[in-house]
């Protein structure tokens, strides 16, 4: 097959399509852009090819080179433009770059083949379905299954501070941002909040829940109130009940996997599909493992596998990919008009979600994952001996996140201070992300206290001392600011 040659356009027009960009081009696009929490620094490229650093460029025109510790909202685990990835999309595009929905290719049935053998518990050899735009539709896509395997059955359990997209249904799944959102999301009455056990901030006052562990003494009351919704205390019998077990927006919050056993075998006993959002934390982003489900299993000997698991951020390599897995007893399958989206075939997406998948396992990056996030959580606990402001830090692997107070005893959320360090982070080449806010019914900030270390999986030693060294920089600089 020939190589690309352009036909039109010079190849000096298209490399400046992205390649470059003036003042004046970033003046014009503010005015026409709707969404106004753009970043101020511009991203431009690489440092190099598979690289956790990015070079940016200010409005003046000025670059620096950022240690991206968000991967673009955790989503290159192989960092910038990895070679790998690249020439896979390279190679696709000689060949195609769209088909309709109903159109198998070659990236596709091998995506879905690899999923299907490296996905935890019951939910191997299970079936796929993709979409091109990420884990909300995923999760629609799972909530669809759900009702049609369910018979009728259209309720769902969602939890406190859980994550599961933007769009108007799965808005309704998430954490409500009230006034921060200013329309009602839809299907309201298809869902039931229940609590979700965060133990470093219990209900039941337990007063030791710490780095990611509930309270040794911890009865689990939490979970009673979760069993008797599910046994009839909502309003309608449930299809479903979706979570992440490790919440990501939500604060980097596990659930305690004998938490996450006793609600699987209650799901199993009444009848209701168990739904994972895996969407954050698959792609060894937790460590050694492909998810955290496949963790707990491998080390604890749980099995805490779900009927269904949603997938997307690193799942295309960097390139959009959303996927659902349902375990193979679920004999249901979709129609056509049931679960279908324009670009839900992509090529691209399915051919680097494949090479992604395939350096990862054979540069064992999930053990350099488990190395690398080891040795930011261990430092971190050292600096936790010599700043009070740190209260609880909750992993596994480079899934690290760092909960700010005020007062140790009092736990009261120190949000001013993780504002100032992510104002103050790209001063010091660092990309630090926080979590989402937790806002009262008249639109009050209670909580946006946890920041969010989530580096690219190839993070190197030098990289992790980079992070630690500035990390303590930027807390240093913002408790002067926020104590004056």
């Amino acid at each position: 097959m020939k190589e690309f040659e352009p036909k039109i356009l010079s190849k000096e027009e298209l490399r400046r399509i992205s390649s470059g960009i003036n003042e004046e081009e970033i003046l014009e696009f503010q005015k026409h852009s709707l969404n106004n929490f753009v970043e101020p620094l511009t991203v431009m490229e690489a440092k190099e090819p598979g690289s956790p650093w990015v070079k940016v460029m200010d409005q003046k025109g000025q670059f620096k080179e950022i240690l991206d510790c968000t991967s673009m909202n955790w989503t290159l685990a192989l960092g910038f433009a990895h070679p790998d990835v690249n020439y896979a999309a390279l190679e696709q595009m000689k060949r195609l770059t769209h088909v309709r929905y109903n159109c198998l290719t070659p990236a596709r049935a091998k995506f879905c083949n690899k999923l299907a053998e490296i996905v935890p518990g019951k939910l191997k050899g299970g079936k796929v379905i993709l979409n091109n735009e990420g884990g909300g539709l995923a999760n629609e896509a799972a909530m669809k299954l759900a009702m049609i395997a369910s018979r009728g059955a259209d309720h769902f359990g969602t939890f406190w501070h859980g994550y599961h997209g933007s769009s108007l249904i799965t808005a309704t799944l998430s954490q409500p941002l009230h006034a921060v959102t200013r329309f009602d999301s839809f299907g309201i009455g298809h869902f039931t909040r229940m609590p979700y056990p965060y133990c470093y901030r219990c209900m039941w006052n337990y007063k030791n829940g710490l780095y990611g562990e509930k309270d040794p003494d911890c009865n689990m009351e939490c979970f009673q109130i979760v069993e008797k919704y599910l046994k009839g205390m909502a309003p309608k019998k449930m299809a479903g009940v979706i979570l992440e077990p490790i919440q990501g927006a939500g604060g980097q919050v596990p659930a305690p996997p004998k938490w996450l056993r006793k609600l699987k075998e209650l799901c199993e006993e009444e009848n209701i599909y168990l739904i994972y959002d895996e969407c954050q934390t698959c792609m060894w982003r937790t460590g050694k493992y492909f998810t955290v489900s496949e963790r707990y299993e491998k080390e604890r000997g749980i099995d805490v596998s779900p009927d269904m698991m949603t997938f997307t951020k690193a799942i295309g390599g960097g390139f959009p990919l959303g996927a659902m897995i349902a375990t193979p007893k679920i004999r249901k399958t979709f129609t056509p008009t049931e679960e279908h989206t324009t670009f839900s075939s992509s090529p691209l997406s399915c051919a680097t979600g494949l090479a992604a998948i395939k350096v990862i396992q054979k540069e064992n990056l999930g053990e350099n994952c488990e190395k690398m996030g080891n040795k930011i959580t261990k430092r971190m606990k050292e600096l936790q001996e010599i700043y009070e402001v740190i209260g609880d830090i909750r992993g596994p692997g480079l899934f690290i996140g760092v909960e700010m107070v005020k007062d140790r005893e009092t736990k009261d959320p120190f949000t001013e201070l993780v504002e100032e360090m992510i104002l103050l982070a790209p001063e010091y080449n660092l990309y630090l992300g926080e979590s989402m806010p937790i806002l009262s019914a008249r639109g009050e900030l209670l909580m946006r206290n946890v920041l969010k270390i989530k580096p690219p999986l190839v993070i190197t030693e030098e990289d992790t001392e980079f992070i630690m060294e500035n990390f303590e920089k930027v807390l240093k600089e913002a408790l002067n600011k926020v104590e004056k």
